[in-house]
């Protein structure tokens, strides 16, 4: 499998990232291909992946964002979609996609690229945190509804935001190869050892908070269980940002995935 990663151009490729935002995320709502290749065309940025192996040279993979400004003014790009064929999965094409969407924002004179992500999916963590050196300390509730939330319906869309300050030094270190090491365990306390007893307050210079290892499959078979993942990841999330803690890395751990988060903000 040959996997080319360019800026998407023809009316055909953008329709096929419309396509492909329905084959992966069903009803949710799509980004038009109008409003993709607009935004390209104004500083935004969609790269798609091709496989040119594939007959036609198909659209297996995309991502999608534009300029923005951070709370404090400062431009960045806010990365919007990201998204890649189930059957494509598990081929680091994401992460590809990440990178080379690095370097087109590298060449706009910008340093940080933002998105958001739901806590509890585990591989997204993995890719975000421990493969690309990003960094969060902001939690977001509920952020695409339902509203208002009902305790017996679907989990809120809680997200973290995350910062991707693509010219630190640990972010650099990733894109030559480097990263940390893929076991947390022993590195500290782990502050919520059951999601269905009482979390320990976030002390120290660092801790460890647990997430199941596949919320999607929990979902489907508990879902009272995985409603309290969510309240309880959500209190314990906030809780620490509000004392200044950041997510720094995240490790798979068997049956849990894991997050480290500490005291001294990495960027």
């Amino acid at each position: 499998m040959s996997i080319e990663i360019r800026l998407v151009q023809s009316y055909g490729e953008y329709l096929a990232c419309e396509e492909l935002q329905r084959d992966v995320w069903g009803a949710f709502g799509a980004v038009p291909y109008h409003m993709l290749l607009t935004v390209q065309r104004n500083g935004g940025l969609v790269l798609g992946a091709f496989d040119t192996d594939a007959p036609g040279a198909p659209l297996v993979g995309f991502v999608f964002g534009f300029l923005g400004r951070d709370a404090s003014g400062r431009l960045k790009h806010a990365s919007h979609m990201a998204a890649v064929r189930p059957a494509y999965r598990d081929a680091a094409i994401g992460e590809r996609l990440k990178w080379a969407q690095r370097e087109h924002v590298l060449a706009q004179g910008l340093d940080l690229i933002t998105w958001t992500f739901d806590p509890l999916i585990a591989r997204n963590a993995r890719l975000n945190l421990h493969k690309l050196g990003a960094t969060c300390r902001t939690y977001i509730r509920n952020i695409y509804g339902p509203e208002p939330e009902d305790p017996h319906g679907e989990l809120p869309s809680d997200r973290f935001l995350v910062e991707w300050w693509i010219t630190s030094e640990r972010v650099t270190a990733r894109a030559g190869g480097s990263r940390s090491a893929d076991d947390l365990r022993g590195r500290a306390l782990v502050a919520n050892p059951d999601p269905r007893e009482p979390s320990l307050e976030p002390v120290g210079d660092a801790f460890l908070l647990q997430i199941p290892s596949d919320i999607e499959a929990l979902r489907a078979a508990d879902m009272p269980l995985a409603r309290a993942w969510r309240y309880q990841v959500r209190a314990i999330a906030e809780a620490a940002f509000a004392a200044g803690y950041v997510v720094t890395d995240f490790a798979p751990a068997g049956a849990v995935g894991l997050y480290l988060f500490e005291r001294q903000p990495l960027v």
